[in-house]
């Protein structure tokens, strides 16, 4: 390999951009059952365009306060996107001051508009350039059965949320549930750490060959999930995300383990090259994001 450029250390990168206060308790009652509010994930699929998610976000604060009672909002900011053959958009972090980019996104959103951001932890050698600013990490199909993944959750004191593999098996999902939440010795950067578990750990179903939100499947459940309504859920078609959450909602009447949901959402729906439209997946635009929102919020 061919070192490109060094980059800033974590404590060099917090001191140039440093965090706010960040709350995280809301979101930890509710995956505890203590808050009875519905946690609701949503944001484009990617952050590719930091003044487009900005827009965004600051859109979504204002609906987030309409439904506050019912419903806590937290944005999706994924900075780093997986890719199964490692080709295509890669993630704002993958740009030129890539580490910077992202860790400002995450601090304007926060300063700007008061939402709790999330982020996909697809390199966990890169948590600490974010762990005092983001409040809610997701382990993604592709990496939820990779070890360091399971014991750097281990140790990471914001909720994490740990998607099924992309064959829509729970069994690894409920595995690295256990791990992130027992306590660990490992190696990682280069030093011995411990860690005490993470409470706060749960599953994310995401489907995979076949949809995963069916009632069977959530009356089953031994701990508590927020449900996906894209990706294998919805086979990736926004439109479909309605009618996902309106079930699920359905059957958390009788299942309280189910705690949120996950939508994909930007200002423009569907996929493309326009302001505001996402370049990965396909999302809900936000017009039908509020309909949404508001119909949730009313059930």
């Amino acid at each position: 390999m061919e070192i490109v450029t060094t980059l800033p250390s974590p404590k060099e990168l917090k001191t140039l951009l440093p965090a706010p206060q960040r709350e995280t308790a809301e979101i930890r009652e509710i995956l505890c059952g203590g808050d009875k509010r519905l946690l609701l994930v949503i944001g484009p699929c990617s952050a590719h365009d930091p003044d487009a998610v900005l827009e965004y976000a600051h859109r979504l604060a204002s609906l987030a306060q309409e439904v506050s009672d019912k419903i806590l909002i937290v944005m999706r900011v994924y900075t780093a996107k997986p890719r199964t053959d490692c080709r295509g958009f890669l993630g704002l972090l993958h740009e030129p001051e890539g580490l910077h980019k992202a860790r400002k996104l995450h601090l304007d959103i926060l300063e700007q508009t008061g939402l709790p951001t999330a982020d996909e932890l697809l390199y966990p050698a890169l948590l600490p350039y974010f762990d005092d600013l983001v409040s809610y990490f997701a382990v993604g199909a592709r990496s939820v059965e990779n070890q360091e993944h399971r014991l750097v959750a281990s140790g990471i004191k914001s909720p994490v949320g740990m998607k099924n593999p992309m064959s829509g098996d729970l069994a690894p999902m409920y595995a690295a549930i256990s791990a992130a939440k027992s306590p660990h010795s490992f190696i990682y950067r280069n030093s011995l750490v411990q860690t005490g578990g993470n409470p706060f750990a749960h599953g994310i179903l995401r489907g995979g060959t076949m949809p995963n939100y069916d009632e069977k499947t959530l009356l089953g459940l031994s701990e508590p999930v927020i449900v996906d309504c894209n990706h294998g859920n919805s086979n990736k078609n926004p439109d479909c995300q309605r009618s996902v959450a309106l079930d699920v909602l359905k059957t958390r009447k009788k299942q309280p383990l189910v705690r949120g949901l996950m939508i994909e959402s930007f200002i423009e729906g569907g996929k493309g090259n326009a302001y505001g439209q996402s370049i990965t997946d396909p999302c809900l635009s936000f017009e039908d994001t509020r309909i949404l929102i508001l119909e949730i919020a009313g059930l």
